[in-house]
C-alpha cells in the first residue's frame, strides 16, 4: 500500500467504545491504495462536528475493518492494529487530548485538544 497518509491516535469517546480502549490508532491511505474483500457491515454515527463517520465491520466478530469520514474524501482509515508490519508506527498526531486519560504518555507530534482543525496542544 505504501506509506499512509497520516496516522493518528484519537482519544474521543466514539473511538474508546469502538476500540473498547482509551485510545484507537488509524492508519489513512487514499481510498484508490486499498483493496477490501469480504462481507463487511455499515454503521454510520455522527462526529462531534456534525460530519459523516462510516464504519464497516464484520457481520460476524464485530470487529471494526475500515472506516470513512468526510474529513478524509477519497480516503480510508484502517485499524493500526490490523498490520503487525506497521505496529511500531509513531502517530503522526494525536486528536481529542481533552479526552486522554491521565496516565497515558503524550506523544511527541502535534497534539489538538479536539480534532485537527481545533486548538493544538503542542
Amino acid at each position: 500500500m505504501g506509506p499512509p497518509d497520516a496516522v493518528v491516535q484519537c482519544h474521543c469517546g466514539a473511538c474508546q467504545r469502538r476500540s473498547g480502549s482509551v485510545f484507537a490508532v488509524g492508519i489513512y491511505y487514499p481510498a484508490d491504495a486499498v483493496t477490501i474483500t469480504g462481507e463487511s457491515q455499515k454503521f454510520i454515527r455522527p462526529t462531534d462536528s456534525g460530519a459523516r463517520f462510516a464504519e464497516y465491520f464484520c457481520p460476524s466478530c464485530g470487529t471494526t475493518l475500515y472506516w470513512e469520514t468526510a474529513r478524509h474524501p477519497g480516503g480510508l482509515g484502517l485499524a493500526l492494529g490490523a498490520f503487525p508490519s506497521l505496529i511500531n508506527t509513531v502517530p503522526s498526531r494525536t486528536v481529542y487530548e481533552e479526552n486522554r486519560c491521565s496516565w497515558v504518555v503524550p506523544l511527541d507530534v502535534p497534539t489538538f485538544v479536539r480534532g485537527r482543525d481545533s486548538g493544538q496542544v503542542n
